[in-house]
């Protein structure tokens, strides 16, 4: 039975590892972004409406669980791109806030547009049957993973 279970351990790690490979030319690269800045602009359009101003970097990194020398590295790329913008806070001008342009705002409208696309292929090439027991399996595993990363 170990045996068994090392087996399915190893071609689960293949097709992990396959996964991430074959997903080919993202719109995201398309577009000028990478997926770790559009995972960023995502949480900043997701986290700060009309009414805040923006996020700090120590935020940022909680939230997306990476260093905040990470973050920065993402926010530099993503400024020189025009995709987000740099402020002061209003009440303390010593803290710098990050926020999305507009810019970003249309660019992913396109891009989600796009994600949608591409996982309607899948479906498509699925079928409704096994996009349902996909969607079923592959959350039972997102919770797994959650469950050990909370350990």
């Amino acid at each position: 039975m170990n045996n068994f279970k090392q087996e399915l351990a190893q071609d689960l790690l293949r097709i992990f590892s396959q996964f991430k490979r074959s997903r080919g030319q993202h719109p995201f690269t398309k577009l000028g972004i990478k997926p770790s800045e559009f995972i960023l602009l995502h949480l900043l359009l997701e986290h700060c409406d009309d009414i805040s101003v923006g996020m700090k970097v120590t935020e940022i990194s909680e939230q997306l669980q990476i260093t905040p020398s990470a973050v920065t590295h993402t926010i530099n790329s993503l400024e020189k791109g025009g995709f987000i913008e740099r402020l002061a806070a209003p009440n303390d001008r010593r803290i710098v806030l990050v926020r999305a342009t507009d810019k970003s705002k249309e660019i992913m409208k396109e891009l989600y547009a796009e994600r949608v696309q591409f996982i309607e292929g899948l479906v498509t090439h699925l079928g409704e049957q096994d996009s349902k027991e996909f969607i079923r399996l592959f959350s039972k595993a997102l919770d797994y993973f959650n469950e050990i990363r909370q350990k």
